[in-house]
């Protein structure tokens, strides 16, 4: 009989966890700019110890962006994110 719960309960959770409407391997930038950028840039892109990035739509291009993500400038290192990643933030800076 314990076996039948353990399976049931095993089963319970196989399909909540499928049942998510966000994959676990889903990223947006929102999340990798708060794991990898708001420790310099502000919790809310105001700048802290790097500068604030509001309105990056009005003074670069997504090209130009994504270039500074990758390559870092002369305070800020760069490779700091993989290609994905860089990509997926890049947006959502040009977005906010």
């Amino acid at each position: 009989m314990s076996r039948l719960w353990v399976a049931v309960v095993l089963a319970l959770i196989l399909v909540t966890g499928c049942s998510s409407t966000k994959s676990s391997t889903a990223m947006d930038g929102e999340e990798i700019y708060k794991e990898s950028c708001a420790a310099c840039h502000g919790d809310t892109l105001q700048g802290a110890v790097g500068p604030g990035l509001t309105n990056m739509k009005g003074k670069y291009s997504e090209a130009e962006v994504l270039n500074i993500v990758n390559e870092g400038t002369k305070k800020m290192p760069g490779n700091l994110l993989d290609a994905e990643k860089s990509e997926i933030v890049t947006k959502w800076l040009m977005e906010n």
